[in-house]
Protein backbone atom coordinates (compact mmCIF):
# COMPACT_ATOMS: atom_id res chain seq x y z
CA UNK A 1 0.00 0.00 0.00
CA UNK A 2 1.20 3.49 -0.76
CA UNK A 3 2.33 5.43 2.25
CA UNK A 4 -0.12 8.20 3.26
CA UNK A 5 2.78 10.63 3.21
CA UNK A 6 3.14 10.05 -0.56
CA UNK A 7 -0.52 10.46 -1.41
CA UNK A 8 -1.37 13.83 -2.96
CA UNK A 9 -4.84 15.02 -1.94
CA UNK A 10 -7.28 14.90 -4.83
CA UNK A 11 -7.76 18.66 -5.11
CA UNK A 12 -4.04 19.32 -4.96
CA UNK A 13 -3.34 16.70 -7.61
CA UNK A 14 -5.81 18.47 -9.95
CA UNK A 15 -4.08 21.78 -9.30
CA UNK A 16 -0.70 20.07 -9.81
CA UNK A 17 -1.80 18.94 -13.27
CA UNK A 18 -3.24 22.36 -14.12
CA UNK A 19 0.03 24.07 -13.23
CA UNK A 20 2.11 21.48 -15.06
CA UNK A 21 0.09 22.11 -18.23
CA UNK A 22 0.77 25.83 -17.83
CA UNK A 23 4.52 25.32 -17.60
CA UNK A 24 4.98 25.95 -13.89
CA UNK A 25 8.49 24.91 -12.80
CA UNK A 26 8.90 21.72 -10.80
CA UNK A 27 10.02 23.51 -7.61
CA UNK A 28 6.90 25.63 -7.70
CA UNK A 29 4.74 22.56 -8.34
CA UNK A 30 6.49 20.78 -5.51
CA UNK A 31 5.58 23.61 -3.19
CA UNK A 32 1.95 23.15 -4.21
CA UNK A 33 2.07 19.48 -3.32
CA UNK A 34 3.76 20.34 -0.06
CA UNK A 35 0.80 22.45 0.96
CA UNK A 36 -1.02 19.39 2.18
CA UNK A 37 -4.59 19.32 3.29
CA UNK A 38 -4.17 22.25 5.64
CA UNK A 39 -3.64 24.82 2.91
CA UNK A 40 -0.47 26.36 4.34
CA UNK A 41 0.95 27.32 0.93
CA UNK A 42 -0.21 29.86 -1.60
CA UNK A 43 -2.27 27.29 -3.47
CA UNK A 44 -3.44 25.30 -0.49
CA UNK A 45 -6.99 24.06 -0.71
CA UNK A 46 -7.94 24.58 2.91
CA UNK A 47 -8.34 27.78 4.90
CA UNK A 48 -6.51 29.36 7.77
CA UNK A 49 -2.96 28.42 6.68
CA UNK A 50 0.00 30.71 6.18
CA UNK A 51 0.51 31.83 2.59
CA UNK A 52 4.11 31.35 1.52
CA UNK A 53 3.85 31.86 -2.24
CA UNK A 54 1.72 33.86 -4.66
CA UNK A 55 1.27 32.74 -8.26
CA UNK A 56 1.07 35.90 -10.35
CA UNK A 57 0.31 35.87 -14.09
CA UNK A 58 1.89 38.57 -16.23
CA UNK A 59 2.58 39.37 -19.86
CA UNK A 60 5.78 39.47 -21.86
CA UNK A 61 6.41 43.19 -22.17
CA UNK A 62 9.18 45.83 -22.27
CA UNK A 63 8.68 46.55 -18.56
CA UNK A 64 8.67 42.92 -17.36
CA UNK A 65 12.30 43.05 -16.16
CA UNK A 66 11.44 46.03 -13.94
CA UNK A 67 8.46 44.16 -12.48
CA UNK A 68 10.54 41.05 -11.94
CA UNK A 69 13.28 43.04 -10.20
CA UNK A 70 10.91 44.67 -7.73
CA UNK A 71 8.76 41.59 -7.08
CA UNK A 72 11.88 39.60 -6.17
CA UNK A 73 12.35 41.86 -3.15
CA UNK A 74 8.99 40.88 -1.69
CA UNK A 75 10.19 37.48 -0.49
CA UNK A 76 13.18 39.05 1.24
CA UNK A 77 10.92 41.47 3.08
CA UNK A 78 7.95 39.24 3.87
CA UNK A 79 8.95 35.61 3.34
CA UNK A 80 6.25 35.26 0.66
CA UNK A 81 7.59 34.19 -2.71
CA UNK A 82 6.22 35.90 -5.84
CA UNK A 83 6.22 33.44 -8.73
CA UNK A 84 5.60 35.28 -12.00
CA UNK A 85 4.00 33.20 -14.75
CA UNK A 86 4.70 34.84 -18.09
CA UNK A 87 2.33 34.61 -21.06
CA UNK A 88 2.18 36.28 -24.46
CA UNK A 89 -0.18 39.26 -24.41
CA UNK A 90 -2.95 37.47 -26.31
CA UNK A 91 -2.70 34.44 -24.03
CA UNK A 92 -2.80 36.21 -20.67
CA UNK A 93 -6.45 37.23 -20.82
CA UNK A 94 -7.42 33.73 -21.98
CA UNK A 95 -5.59 32.10 -19.08
CA UNK A 96 -7.24 34.33 -16.49
CA UNK A 97 -10.69 34.06 -18.07
CA UNK A 98 -10.49 30.26 -18.18
CA UNK A 99 -9.30 30.14 -14.59
CA UNK A 100 -12.17 32.20 -13.19
CA UNK A 101 -14.86 30.64 -15.36
CA UNK A 102 -13.78 27.13 -14.43
CA UNK A 103 -13.15 28.07 -10.79
CA UNK A 104 -9.59 26.76 -11.08
CA UNK A 105 -7.82 28.98 -8.59
CA UNK A 106 -4.39 28.64 -10.15
CA UNK A 107 -3.68 32.39 -9.91
CA UNK A 108 -3.56 34.48 -6.77
CA UNK A 109 -3.77 37.78 -8.64
CA UNK A 110 -5.21 39.12 -11.88
CA UNK A 111 -3.19 41.54 -14.00
CA UNK A 112 -5.66 43.28 -16.29
CA UNK A 113 -4.90 45.39 -19.32
CA UNK A 114 -7.15 48.41 -19.58
CA UNK A 115 -9.53 46.97 -22.22
CA UNK A 116 -10.17 43.88 -20.10
CA UNK A 117 -11.04 45.58 -16.81
CA UNK A 118 -14.75 46.13 -17.33
CA UNK A 119 -15.45 42.60 -18.47
CA UNK A 120 -13.87 41.29 -15.27
CA UNK A 121 -15.60 43.88 -13.09
CA UNK A 122 -19.02 43.47 -14.69
CA UNK A 123 -18.85 39.68 -14.30
CA UNK A 124 -17.89 40.01 -10.61
CA UNK A 125 -14.60 38.19 -11.28
CA UNK A 126 -12.69 40.67 -9.12
CA UNK A 127 -13.18 41.69 -5.49
CA UNK A 128 -13.48 45.41 -4.65
CA UNK A 129 -10.54 46.30 -2.45
CA UNK A 130 -12.77 47.56 0.35
CA UNK A 131 -14.30 44.09 0.44
CA UNK A 132 -10.88 42.62 1.19
CA UNK A 133 -10.02 45.41 3.61
CA UNK A 134 -12.88 47.41 5.04
CA UNK A 135 -10.41 50.16 6.00
CA UNK A 136 -9.03 50.55 2.48
CA UNK A 137 -8.59 54.05 1.11
CA UNK A 138 -6.78 55.08 -2.05
CA UNK A 139 -3.44 56.78 -1.48
CA UNK A 140 -3.82 60.26 -3.02
CA UNK A 141 -0.38 59.93 -4.66
CA UNK A 142 -1.57 56.95 -6.73
CA UNK A 143 -2.55 58.13 -10.20
CA UNK A 144 -6.00 57.18 -11.46
CA UNK A 145 -5.74 57.61 -15.28
CA UNK A 146 -9.20 59.01 -15.90
CA UNK A 147 -10.87 56.91 -13.17
CA UNK A 148 -9.27 53.57 -14.12
CA UNK A 149 -9.38 52.00 -10.61
CA UNK A 150 -13.09 52.74 -10.12
CA UNK A 151 -16.17 50.78 -11.15
CA UNK A 152 -19.74 52.05 -11.03
CA UNK A 153 -21.98 49.00 -11.29
CA UNK A 154 -25.03 51.12 -12.08
CA UNK A 155 -23.58 52.83 -15.16
CA UNK A 156 -21.24 49.89 -15.83
CA UNK A 157 -18.28 52.13 -16.46
CA UNK A 158 -15.35 53.89 -14.76
CA UNK A 159 -16.53 56.61 -12.43
CA UNK A 160 -14.92 58.09 -9.34
CA UNK A 161 -18.21 57.57 -7.50
CA UNK A 162 -17.67 53.82 -7.81
CA UNK A 163 -15.62 51.34 -5.81
CA UNK A 164 -11.89 50.76 -6.25
CA UNK A 165 -11.38 47.40 -7.95
CA UNK A 166 -7.62 47.39 -8.53
CA UNK A 167 -4.50 49.50 -8.41
CA UNK A 168 -2.51 50.64 -11.45
CA UNK A 169 0.72 48.96 -12.50
CA UNK A 170 2.99 50.45 -15.15
CA UNK A 171 1.19 53.68 -15.97
CA UNK A 172 1.90 53.75 -19.69
CA UNK A 173 0.72 56.71 -21.71
CA UNK A 174 1.58 57.85 -25.21
CA UNK A 175 4.56 60.16 -25.54
CA UNK A 176 5.96 61.96 -28.55
CA UNK A 177 9.49 60.59 -28.94
CA UNK A 178 11.64 62.53 -31.38
CA UNK A 179 15.22 62.91 -32.57
CA UNK A 180 16.63 65.95 -30.81
CA UNK A 181 19.69 66.06 -33.08
CA UNK A 182 17.62 66.04 -36.28
CA UNK A 183 15.18 68.64 -35.00
CA UNK A 184 18.16 70.82 -34.16
CA UNK A 185 19.57 70.23 -37.65
CA UNK A 186 16.24 71.29 -39.15
CA UNK A 187 16.08 74.32 -36.88
CA UNK A 188 12.60 73.37 -35.69
CA UNK A 189 11.04 73.45 -32.22
CA UNK A 190 9.37 70.41 -30.66
CA UNK A 191 5.99 70.04 -32.42
CA UNK A 192 3.04 71.32 -30.44
CA UNK A 193 0.37 70.16 -32.89
CA UNK A 194 -0.12 67.21 -35.19
CA UNK A 195 0.19 69.57 -38.13
CA UNK A 196 3.59 70.67 -36.80
CA UNK A 197 4.68 67.04 -36.58
CA UNK A 198 3.58 66.33 -40.16
CA UNK A 199 5.38 69.43 -41.46
CA UNK A 200 8.59 68.43 -39.64
CA UNK A 201 8.36 64.88 -40.95
CA UNK A 202 7.99 66.11 -44.52
CA UNK A 203 10.97 68.46 -44.06
CA UNK A 204 13.15 65.65 -42.72
CA UNK A 205 12.30 63.39 -45.65
CA UNK A 206 12.90 66.14 -48.19
CA UNK A 207 16.26 66.90 -46.58
CA UNK A 208 17.19 63.22 -46.74
CA UNK A 209 17.98 62.98 -43.02
CA UNK A 210 15.23 60.52 -42.08
CA UNK A 211 13.71 57.66 -44.01
CA UNK A 212 10.45 58.01 -42.13
CA UNK A 213 9.05 61.37 -41.14
CA UNK A 214 6.75 59.72 -38.62
CA UNK A 215 6.04 56.23 -37.28
CA UNK A 216 2.82 54.99 -35.76
CA UNK A 217 0.79 51.80 -35.81
CA UNK A 218 -1.36 50.82 -38.76
CA UNK A 219 -1.53 47.12 -37.93
CA UNK A 220 -4.67 45.45 -36.61
CA UNK A 221 -4.38 43.22 -33.56
CA UNK A 222 -6.37 40.03 -33.21
CA UNK A 223 -6.42 40.13 -29.43
CA UNK A 224 -6.08 43.69 -28.22
CA UNK A 225 -5.67 47.28 -29.31
CA UNK A 226 -2.96 48.24 -31.79
CA UNK A 227 -3.95 50.88 -34.34
CA UNK A 228 -6.96 51.74 -32.17
CA UNK A 229 -4.68 52.70 -29.30
CA UNK A 230 -2.39 54.94 -31.38
CA UNK A 231 -5.41 56.52 -33.10
CA UNK A 232 -7.01 57.70 -29.85
CA UNK A 233 -4.72 60.66 -29.03
CA UNK A 234 -5.48 62.03 -32.49
CA UNK A 235 -9.22 61.38 -32.23
CA UNK A 236 -9.59 62.92 -28.78
CA UNK A 237 -7.40 65.94 -29.55
CA UNK A 238 -9.61 66.76 -32.53
CA UNK A 239 -12.68 66.83 -30.27
CA UNK A 240 -13.79 63.36 -31.36
CA UNK A 241 -15.06 60.58 -29.11
CA UNK A 242 -16.26 57.01 -29.39
CA UNK A 243 -19.70 57.64 -27.87
CA UNK A 244 -22.02 60.58 -27.42
CA UNK A 245 -21.90 60.58 -23.60
CA UNK A 246 -20.37 57.56 -21.91
CA UNK A 247 -22.48 56.36 -19.02
CA UNK A 248 -25.71 58.00 -20.22
CA UNK A 249 -25.82 57.90 -24.03
CA UNK A 250 -23.91 55.11 -25.74
CA UNK A 251 -24.75 56.16 -29.28
CA UNK A 252 -21.52 55.90 -31.32
CA UNK A 253 -20.14 59.28 -32.41
CA UNK A 254 -17.92 58.43 -35.38
CA UNK A 255 -20.15 60.18 -37.91
CA UNK A 256 -18.91 63.65 -36.95
CA UNK A 257 -16.67 66.25 -38.64
CA UNK A 258 -14.27 65.93 -35.69
CA UNK A 259 -13.84 62.19 -36.20
CA UNK A 260 -13.32 62.67 -39.93
CA UNK A 261 -10.67 65.37 -39.40
CA UNK A 262 -8.88 63.14 -36.88
CA UNK A 263 -8.94 60.15 -39.21
CA UNK A 264 -7.58 62.16 -42.11
CA UNK A 265 -4.78 63.46 -39.89
CA UNK A 266 -3.95 59.95 -38.79
CA UNK A 267 -3.63 58.80 -42.39
CA UNK A 268 -1.23 61.70 -43.00
CA UNK A 269 0.93 60.46 -40.13
CA UNK A 270 0.88 56.92 -41.50
CA UNK A 271 1.84 58.18 -44.96
CA UNK A 272 5.13 59.44 -43.52
CA UNK A 273 6.03 55.93 -42.35
CA UNK A 274 6.57 52.55 -44.02
CA UNK A 275 4.86 51.94 -47.35
CA UNK A 276 2.58 49.22 -45.97
CA UNK A 277 1.23 50.67 -42.73
CA UNK A 278 -1.00 47.66 -42.13
CA UNK A 279 2.19 45.71 -41.26
CA UNK A 280 3.40 48.21 -38.65
CA UNK A 281 2.78 47.27 -35.03
CA UNK A 282 4.35 48.54 -31.83
CA UNK A 283 7.53 46.49 -32.32
CA UNK A 284 8.01 47.99 -35.78
CA UNK A 285 7.48 51.54 -34.52
CA UNK A 286 10.09 51.04 -31.80
CA UNK A 287 12.48 49.43 -34.29
CA UNK A 288 12.12 52.39 -36.66
CA UNK A 289 13.24 54.68 -33.85
CA UNK A 290 16.00 52.35 -32.64
CA UNK A 291 17.51 52.07 -36.11
CA UNK A 292 17.56 55.83 -36.58
CA UNK A 293 15.24 55.64 -39.58
CA UNK A 294 12.36 57.58 -38.00
CA UNK A 295 12.37 61.25 -37.06
CA UNK A 296 9.61 60.79 -34.49
CA UNK A 297 6.74 58.64 -33.27
CA UNK A 298 4.09 58.55 -30.62
CA UNK A 299 4.50 55.38 -28.62
CA UNK A 300 4.14 54.16 -25.04
CA UNK A 301 6.48 55.65 -22.45
CA UNK A 302 7.85 52.22 -21.50
CA UNK A 303 9.51 51.97 -24.93
CA UNK A 304 12.25 54.22 -23.56
CA UNK A 305 13.92 51.20 -21.93
CA UNK A 306 14.55 49.68 -25.38
CA UNK A 307 15.32 52.98 -27.07
CA UNK A 308 18.00 53.89 -24.54
CA UNK A 309 19.59 50.43 -24.47
CA UNK A 310 23.07 50.69 -26.06
CA UNK A 311 23.00 47.03 -27.06
CA UNK A 312 19.77 47.45 -29.05
CA UNK A 313 19.55 51.07 -30.17
CA UNK A 314 21.51 53.38 -32.48
CA UNK A 315 19.98 56.53 -31.02
CA UNK A 316 20.89 56.38 -27.34
CA UNK A 317 21.12 59.93 -26.00
CA UNK A 318 19.63 61.41 -29.16
CA UNK A 319 15.95 61.24 -28.23
CA UNK A 320 13.60 63.71 -26.63
CA UNK A 321 10.36 62.84 -24.83
CA UNK A 322 7.35 65.15 -24.78
CA UNK A 323 3.60 65.22 -24.34
CA UNK A 324 1.85 64.14 -27.54
CA UNK A 325 0.86 66.97 -29.90
CA UNK A 326 -2.44 68.82 -29.63
CA UNK A 327 -5.19 68.99 -32.20
CA UNK A 328 -7.56 71.79 -33.24
CA UNK A 329 -9.16 72.00 -29.81
CA UNK A 330 -5.81 73.20 -28.46
CA UNK A 331 -5.21 70.45 -25.89
CA UNK A 332 -3.23 67.21 -26.18
CA UNK A 333 -4.91 63.92 -25.40
CA UNK A 334 -2.35 61.39 -24.16
CA UNK A 335 -4.11 58.06 -23.81
CA UNK A 336 -3.69 55.67 -20.90
CA UNK A 337 -2.42 52.16 -21.49
CA UNK A 338 -2.24 51.12 -17.85
CA UNK A 339 -2.44 47.68 -16.26
CA UNK A 340 -4.34 46.95 -13.04
CA UNK A 341 -3.54 44.54 -10.21
CA UNK A 342 -6.69 42.93 -8.80
CA UNK A 343 -7.79 40.30 -6.30
CA UNK A 344 -9.64 37.41 -8.03
CA UNK A 345 -13.09 36.55 -6.72
CA UNK A 346 -13.29 33.18 -4.98
CA UNK A 347 -9.90 33.05 -3.27
CA UNK A 348 -9.88 31.74 0.29
CA UNK A 349 -9.70 34.67 2.73
CA UNK A 350 -6.05 34.16 3.66
CA UNK A 351 -5.01 34.16 0.00
CA UNK A 352 -7.13 37.21 -0.81
CA UNK A 353 -5.49 39.05 2.07
CA UNK A 354 -2.01 37.97 0.96
CA UNK A 355 -2.68 39.17 -2.59
CA UNK A 356 -4.04 42.47 -1.31
CA UNK A 357 -0.93 43.03 0.80
CA UNK A 358 1.31 42.44 -2.22
CA UNK A 359 -0.71 44.85 -4.37
CA UNK A 360 -0.52 47.55 -1.71
CA UNK A 361 3.21 46.91 -1.32
CA UNK A 362 3.78 47.29 -5.09
CA UNK A 363 2.11 50.71 -4.99
CA UNK A 364 4.16 52.02 -2.06
CA UNK A 365 6.54 54.84 -2.86
CA UNK A 366 9.67 52.79 -2.24
CA UNK A 367 8.65 50.03 -4.64
CA UNK A 368 7.38 52.42 -7.28
CA UNK A 369 10.67 54.30 -7.14
CA UNK A 370 12.60 51.07 -7.68
CA UNK A 371 10.19 50.12 -10.49
CA UNK A 372 10.74 53.45 -12.24
CA UNK A 373 14.51 53.27 -11.82
CA UNK A 374 14.49 49.79 -13.39
CA UNK A 375 12.63 50.97 -16.50
CA UNK A 376 8.97 50.67 -15.50
CA UNK A 377 6.50 53.54 -15.58
CA UNK A 378 5.69 54.51 -12.02
CA UNK A 379 2.04 55.11 -11.22
CA UNK A 380 2.52 57.55 -8.35
CA UNK A 381 2.68 61.30 -8.84
CA UNK A 382 5.38 61.80 -6.19
CA UNK A 383 7.65 59.21 -7.80
CA UNK A 384 7.18 60.64 -11.29
CA UNK A 385 8.05 64.09 -10.00
CA UNK A 386 11.19 62.89 -8.26
CA UNK A 387 12.49 60.60 -10.97
CA UNK A 388 11.47 62.93 -13.78
CA UNK A 389 13.60 65.69 -12.35
CA UNK A 390 16.64 63.42 -12.71
CA UNK A 391 17.85 61.34 -15.65
CA UNK A 392 14.51 59.64 -16.40
CA UNK A 393 13.39 62.20 -18.97
CA UNK A 394 10.60 59.96 -20.21
CA UNK A 395 9.04 60.02 -16.73
CA UNK A 396 9.02 63.81 -16.71
CA UNK A 397 7.03 63.70 -19.94
CA UNK A 398 4.67 61.16 -18.33
CA UNK A 399 4.16 63.50 -15.38
CA UNK A 400 3.51 66.39 -17.75
CA UNK A 401 0.89 64.25 -19.54
CA UNK A 402 -1.17 63.44 -16.47
CA UNK A 403 -3.43 66.54 -16.44
CA UNK A 404 -4.70 65.67 -19.93
CA UNK A 405 -4.73 61.87 -19.80
CA UNK A 406 -7.70 60.13 -21.49
CA UNK A 407 -8.96 56.61 -21.03
CA UNK A 408 -8.33 53.92 -23.62
CA UNK A 409 -10.99 51.51 -24.89
CA UNK A 410 -12.32 50.42 -21.51
CA UNK A 411 -15.80 48.91 -21.78
CA UNK A 412 -17.76 45.80 -20.95
CA UNK A 413 -17.87 45.27 -24.70
CA UNK A 414 -14.18 46.07 -25.39
CA UNK A 415 -13.46 42.75 -27.11
CA UNK A 416 -16.15 42.96 -29.83
CA UNK A 417 -15.56 46.70 -30.16
CA UNK A 418 -11.85 46.23 -30.83
CA UNK A 419 -12.56 43.54 -33.40
CA UNK A 420 -14.43 46.24 -35.32
CA UNK A 421 -12.14 49.22 -34.76
CA UNK A 422 -8.93 47.35 -35.47
CA UNK A 423 -10.18 45.95 -38.76
CA UNK A 424 -11.76 49.13 -40.09
CA UNK A 425 -9.07 51.58 -38.95
CA UNK A 426 -6.34 49.38 -40.42
CA UNK A 427 -8.21 49.30 -43.71
CA UNK A 428 -8.46 53.08 -43.70
CA UNK A 429 -4.78 53.43 -42.86
CA UNK A 430 -3.77 51.08 -45.66
CA UNK A 431 -5.77 53.11 -48.18
CA UNK A 432 -8.17 50.26 -48.85
CA UNK A 433 -11.13 52.22 -47.49
CA UNK A 434 -11.70 56.00 -47.76
CA UNK A 435 -11.88 57.71 -44.38
CA UNK A 436 -15.51 58.82 -44.65
CA UNK A 437 -16.65 55.40 -45.81
CA UNK A 438 -14.70 53.66 -43.06
CA UNK A 439 -16.16 55.90 -40.37
CA UNK A 440 -19.65 55.17 -41.65
CA UNK A 441 -18.87 51.47 -41.26
CA UNK A 442 -17.55 52.10 -37.75
CA UNK A 443 -20.70 53.97 -36.81
CA UNK A 444 -22.91 51.14 -38.05
CA UNK A 445 -20.91 48.27 -36.58
CA UNK A 446 -20.30 49.91 -33.20
CA UNK A 447 -24.03 50.59 -32.95
CA UNK A 448 -24.58 46.86 -33.33
CA UNK A 449 -21.90 46.07 -30.73
CA UNK A 450 -23.30 48.34 -28.01
CA UNK A 451 -26.86 47.26 -28.76
CA UNK A 452 -25.94 43.58 -28.44
CA UNK A 453 -24.16 44.37 -25.16
CA UNK A 454 -27.39 45.92 -23.82
CA UNK A 455 -26.14 49.52 -23.69
CA UNK A 456 -28.38 50.84 -26.44
CA UNK A 457 -32.00 50.14 -27.32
Amino acid sequence: MTSPANVMPKMHRRRFLQLAAMGVSLPAIASVGACGGGGTGALGGGGGGEVTELIVPTNQSPWLDAYRTVAAQYEAETGVRITLREFPYDGLRTQMTNAIQNQNLVFDLFQLDEPWTHQFYDNDWVMPLDEVDAQFSLDPAVLTYDALPYWDEQTRTSDENGRVMGLPLNGNVHLLIYRTDLYEQLGLPVPRTWADAVAAGERAQQAGIARYGYATRGQASSGGQSITYDYMPVLYSHGGRWFADEGTDWTPALDTPEALAATEMYTRLLALGPAEPQTVGQAEVIAALQSGEALQAHVVAAAAAQLEDPSASNVVGKLGYAVVPAGPIGEPAPTSGTWSLCVPRGLPPERAQATYRFIRWMLDKQQQTAFGQAGGIASRSDVLDELGSGDAVNLQAVADSMPDVHRAVRYVFSAPMLEVTERILSGIGAGATPAAEGLAQLQEELTRVVREAGFLQ
